[in-house]
């Protein structure tokens, strides 16, 4: 076979390989991507939770002192009620009590809602906790291997790339040009075999005249059809 016919078939199996392996980083890429972000809505949600918690807190300390100064506004209405000398007076003071009275029991009503959700919260929060920390570290796990297995996929083609370089130092450079030339314009393989007479890259019939030189495999023979680079099994053999 010529020389450079076969060292062509070397290159773009070698192509075809760190294609794959480009696919193989991007699809690992993607997955370390997907579990990191599923890690942070993890963290996140484990934030908003604790700060949900401390807030019920501090708004339930809020409320508590709320009532407290209504309990000594109370008292000290009630201590007022001796000094009031009409019954005017009196008839305020009383409006005064009950609106106190009436504010303390909507306070008192959410404090009580306050308090339901805190218990609710503190007995579902450490099992919340507990669950998103194993979930967190079963993820990290899971992102480790996919690390180790794109850092394995980066060196397999570095390696096929250095092989690469050393391939295509051997090969003509116009024929080198013409075959990345020819891959930027098409899909699919570039060097294709010619079975029964047919170019497997168009799949339109070769000359007569171009046959006998495909099969002798001395020289580089381009499909008439496609101008892919063409040869036979038999070449390989």
């Amino acid at each position: 076979m010529n020389k450079d016919l076969s060292l062509l078939i070397k290159l773009q199996s070698l192509d075809t390989e760190i294609s794959k392996k480009e696919k193989k980083k991007d699809v690992f890429s993607q997955q370390i991507e997907e579990i990191e972000g599923k890690i942070e809505i993890l963290e996140k949600e484990l934030v908003s939770r604790e700060k949900e918690l401390k807030q019920i807190k501090k708004e339930k300390r809020k409320k508590e002192r709320e009532i407290e100064d209504i309990d000594l506004l109370l008292s000290k209405y009630e201590g007022e009620k001796y000094k009031v000398k009409s019954q005017g007076e009196f008839a305020a003071l009383e409006k005064e009590i009950n609106e106190a009275k009436k504010n303390k029991t909507k306070i008192e009503d959410i404090l009580l809602e306050l308090m339901e959700k805190e218990e609710k919260d503190m007995v579902d929060f450490p099992s919340f906790k507990k669950g998103a920390a194993e979930k967190k570290e079963n993820l990290k796990k899971k992102r480790d291997i996919v690390v180790i297995n794109l850092e394995n996929t980066t060196k397999e083609e570095k390696d096929l790339k250095n092989e690469r370089v050393k391939l295509t130092s051997q090969l003509n450079f116009v024929l080198l040009n013409q075959y990345t030339q020819l891959s930027k314009g098409k899909k699919g393989p570039i060097v294709v075999p010619m079975e029964d007479g047919v170019c497997e890259g168009c799949n339109m019939r070769v000359s007569p005249s171009l046959m006998g030189k495909i099969k002798k495999g001395e020289e580089i023979v381009y499909c008439e059809n496609c101008s892919r680079i063409l040869y036979t099994l038999d070449n390989i053999r």
